[in-house]
C-alpha cells in the first residue's frame, strides 16, 4: 500500500510541476488594438495614465491564465527602482486596455503608428516619378516645347515625392502596404496600357497608351495600398501575390498566343484581354497560396525562382526535339511554370527563409545555369554547327542543380518548429487516484477512468 501511495504522490507532484511550468506569464499588448507592447516614460507623458506613480518608468501587461492578468509597473521615486504588480481579472484587463486605446486616440495617435515601410514606398515613388511619371505627363499633354517638357518633367519628378511624403505623414505604412502599393504602381503601367488597348483596339495611339499607363499606375498604387492596409497584409503575403500576378501576366500572354491572337495584327484586344485576365487570376492564386501557409519575403523569392525554373527546364527539353510548331514551346513553358510554382509552394512549407537566403538560392540557380552553359561549351566539339539546344539543356540542368544545392544548404536553418509536438501524452490524475483507492473503496473499481490520454494533431 505504501508503494502505491508513494507512486501516487510522485505522479501528482510531477503533474503539478508540469502545470506550473505551463503557467508562464505571457507579455501581451497593453492596448485593445494590439499595437503597443508597453508604456514607457515618454509615452506616459502623453497619455497620463499613471500620474500617481512618482518618476514613472514603465508598465507592462502579462497574461497569467485565460481569466487573470498582472499589470507590472516600475517607478523610481528616489534612488531606488520600485516595482508593483496589480492583479487584474479578464474584465478589468479588457477595460484597462480599452482605456489605453482611448487615451492614445485622444492624446497620441502617432504612438502606435507603424511606418516601417514609408522610406521604401517614398523611394519607389521617386524612382517611378523620375523613370515614368516625369516624362509620361508631358507626353500625355502633347507638350512639344522642349523647355516646357523639361520643366514639367522636373516638377513632376520632385513633386511626386513630396506629395507622397505629405500623404503618408499620418497613416500606417507597413512593409506589406509599401510592397503591395509599389507592385500596383509598377504593374499598373502595363495594366493601364493594355486596358486602353482593349478599349480602343486598332485605334489605340501611343500617347493614349502612355496616359492610361500613368492613370493605371496611380490608380493601382492607391487601391493596392488601401487593400493591403485593410487586410493588415504582411510583406510575405504581398510578395507572394506579386509573384502570382507576374506569372499570371505571363500565362495570360501565353494563352493569347495559343489562341492565335499573335498571328493576327487585328487581334490586339485578344492579347490585352489575356494579359488582364491572367494578371487578375494570378493575384487571386497568389492570395490563395499566402492564405494556405505563412510566407516570408525569402519564401516568396524561392517560390519565384522555382516557377522560373519550372518554365525553363521543360522548355530546354522540348528544344532538343525541335518541334515545328512554336506553340509547343509556349504550352510547355506555361505548364512547367505552374508545376514549378506548385513545387516551390511545397519547398517553403514549414520554412521561414530570410531575404538573404532566398536571394542566394535564386543566385545559386543563376550561377548554376552559367556553369552548365560553360561545361557544354567546353565539351562540345568546335566543328558542331548547331549546339544551341544542347547549350540550353546543359544550362537548365546546371540551374536546377545550383538552385537545389543552395536550397538544401539553407533548408534546415529555415525550418520552423512548433512549440508543442504533434504527439501529446497526458496523465489523468483522476484515473490514478481511482486506481490507488480501489482497495479502500469498492465504488472506485466501478469507475471507468483512463490513466493516460494520447493525442495526435495532424
Amino acid at each position: 500500500m505504501k508503494i502505491k501511495v508513494y507512486l501516487l504522490m510522485s505522479v501528482v507532484l510531477f503533474w503539478a510541476l508540469v502545470v506550473s511550468a505551463d503557467a508562464q506569464e505571457i507579455l501581451v499588448p497593453i492596448d485593445a488594438e494590439g499595437k503597443l507592447d508597453y508604456i514607457d516614460a515618454k509615452v506616459e507623458q502623453q497619455l497620463g495614465l499613471f500620474t500617481e506613480y512618482q518618476n514613472f518608468r514603465q508598465a507592462r501587461l502579462f497574461q497569467v491564465s485565460d481569466t487573470s492578468y498582472v499589470l507590472e509597473i516600475s517607478y523610481q521615486p528616489e534612488d531606488r527602482l520600485l516595482k508593483t504588480r496589480l492583479p487584474l481579472s479578464l474584465q478589468e484587463a479588457e477595460q484597462f486596455r480599452a482605456r489605453v486605446t482611448e487615451r492614445i486616440k485622444m492624446f497620441g495617435p502617432a504612438i502606435t503608428m507603424n511606418q516601417e515601410g514609408r522610406a521604401r514606398l517614398l523611394r519607389g515613388i521617386l524612382v517611378l516619378s523620375m523613370g515614368y511619371y516625369g516624362w509620361a505627363l508631358p507626353v500625355t499633354m502633347d507638350v512639344n516645347d522642349g523647355r516646357a517638357f523639361a520643366a514639367i518633367y522636373m516638377l513632376t519628378s520632385g513633386g511626386s515625392f513630396f506629395a507622397g511624403l505629405s500623404a503618408t505623414r499620418k497613416v500606417d505604412v507597413t512593409d506589406g502596404t509599401a510592397t503591395f502599393s509599389l507592385y500596383g504602381a509598377t504593374r499598373g503601367i502595363v495594366h493601364g496600357m493594355f486596358l486602353y488597348g482593349l478599349a480602343k483596339g486598332d485605334d489605340a495611339s501611343g500617347r493614349g497608351m502612355v496616359g492610361f499607363g500613368l492613370l493605371g499606375s496611380l490608380s493601382e498604387a492607391t487601391a493596392f495600398f488601401a487593400i493591403a492596409d485593410r487586410a493588415k497584409m504582411s510583406e510575405g503575403t504581398a510578395r507572394v501575390m506579386g509573384v502570382g500576378g507576374d506569372f499570371g501576366l505571363g500565362l495570360g500572354l501565353g494563352a493569347a498566343h495559343l489562341a492565335g491572337f499573335f498571328d493576327d495584327d487585328e487581334e490586339e484586344r485578344g492579347i490585352a484581354a489575356g494579359l488582364l485576365v491572367g494578371s487578375a487570376a494570378g493575384l487571386m492564386a497568389g492570395n490563395f497560396l499566402a492564405n494556405s501557409q505563412p510566407y516570408t519575403r525569402g519564401d516568396a523569392q524561392v517560390l519565384r525562382g522555382a516557377g522560373l525554373l519550372g518554365a525553363y527546364i521543360p522548355l530546354a527539353i522540348v528544344d532538343l526535339v525541335e518541334p515545328d510548331e512554336d506553340r509547343v514551346y509556349t504550352a510547355t513553358a506555361m505548364a512547367g511554370s505552374i508545376v514549378g510554382l506548385g513545387l516551390g509552394h511545397h519547398l517553403v512549407r514549414g520554412k521561414d527563409f530570410t531575404t538573404g537566403q532566398g536571394t542566394l538560392i535564386n543566385l545559386g540557380g543563376l550561377a548554376g545555369g552559367f556553369v552548365g552553359l560553360g561545361i557544354a561549351y567546353v565539351v562540345t566539339p568546335e566543328e558542331e554547327d548547331d549546339n544551341g539546344a544542347w547549350y540550353l539543356a546543359s544550362s537548365a540542368i546546371g540551374a536546377a542543380g545550383g538552385f537545389w544545392l543552395l536550397y538544401r544548404t539553407f533548408a534546415d536553418d529555415a525550418r520552423t518548429y512548433g512549440k508543442r509536438s504533434s504527439w501529446n501524452i497526458r496523465i489523468v490524475p483522476e484515473g490514478l487516484l481511482a486506481w490507488a483507492m480501489r482497495d479502500k473503496f469498492s465504488s472506485a473499481t466501478e469507475l471507468s477512468v483512463p490513466l493516460t490520454q494520447v493525442e495526435f494533431r495532424f
